[in-house]
């Protein structure tokens, strides 16, 4: 709507031209003039894009004519709200569902009798899903955290690419584990400027994606790259699998939170790994690369500036 179309309407002229822009899911409020509304209105607009905005009146003293209207847009505020509430939603869902598992199975524990068996398998489930509870916990806290501090605490250093690859390997392995990460490293590695405990999570998460992702086993296969992407010197982390594989719609929202690629259930996690490592590169002005196909398996790529020459 163009200034030269407003100028000399009416203000009843001008609300009606502003309700043919809004949403019809949303009923236009009626406009009050005579004071005897001073809270602000809620608009919905359709056109010429989708908008929230807050309409107040003021009301000249008595014997004066005129009348304000004041627009504020808090189209920003209100995707804010909404995305908070379907998360704090989302959250409380997740937490629920091992805590009825912990509390019912504690509960049948304490009021009836069992035979060692049936204690054991018991027992084995209330530590699972504590355990569930636990991973879900530290991840919420870990994303508040960054969140809030926006890398503040971060503590870089010049670190060579081996060195967050053989720490990153180091914290997975555990006993007994029959996961197996193929390495193909050049002779000489690029230096990235890093926060190794962060960065050590997010490679840890990438890792661990591939093997849990691969149910039917194959090899895991995690090589470096070193090219210019975008007038910019990169160092690649390449982690491949053979498992799964995803589609182009799963592609597009693996950054959710709580979003899993297989809703199942039959593969644990808490939904939220890839929500910390896109947190974590996005304050290390990195890059994510995501190639993927079902049944054929994933490859995904950390990319990060190279700070300098490269190392042995």
């Amino acid at each position: 709507m163009a200034q030269s179309e407003l100028l000399g309407l009416d203000a009843q002229t001008f609300d009606r031209r502003m309700a043919g822009l809004s949403d019809p899911a949303h009923p236009w409020p009626e406009l009050a003039l005579d004071g005897s509304s001073e809270e602000a209105q809620r608009l919905w607009l359709l056109r010429p894009e989708r908008r929230v905005l807050e309409r107040s009146a003021r009301v000249a003293p008595q014997g004066r004519s005129e009348t304000v209207l004041y627009f504020r847009d808090i189209t920003q505020q209100f995707e804010v709200d909404r995305m908070k509430s379907e998360f704090l939603s989302t959250a409380a869902h997740e937490l629920r569902t091992p805590l009825s598992s912990i509390f019912g199975f504690a509960e049948l524990l304490l009021n009836r009798e069992y035979d060692e068996t049936a204690r054991r398998r018991m027992h084995g489930i209330i530590h699972r899903q504590s355990r569930v509870l636990v991973n879900l916990i530290n991840d919420l806290l870990d994303l508040a955290r960054i969140e809030a501090r926006a890398g503040q605490d971060f503590r870089y250093e010049d670190l060579p690419v081996k060195m967050l690859i053989n720490a990153t390997l180091e914290g997975l392995a555990m006993p007994g584990d029959t996961h197996r990460v193929s390495l193909d490293m050049p002779q000489s590695m690029p230096r990235i400027r890093v926060d190794h405990e962060k960065m050590v999570r997010a490679l840890s998460n990438i890792i661990t994606n591939a093997f849990k992702y691969s149910p039917g086993g194959g090899e895991v296969r995690l090589s470096v790259t070193e090219v210019t992407r975008n007038s910019r010197l990169m160092a690649g982390i390449h982690v491949s699998d053979q498992g799964i594989g995803m589609t182009p719609e799963q592609q597009a929202r693996i950054f959710e939170r709580f979003y899993r690629a297989d809703p199942s259930g039959n593969i644990p996690g808490t939904g939220l790994g890839m929500s910390l490592v896109k947190e974590i590169m996005d304050l290390h002005g990195g890059e994510i690369e995501i190639v993927s196909a079902p049944g054929e398996g994933t490859t995904i790529t950390l990319w990060l500036p190279v700070m300098d020459t490269a190392t042995t």
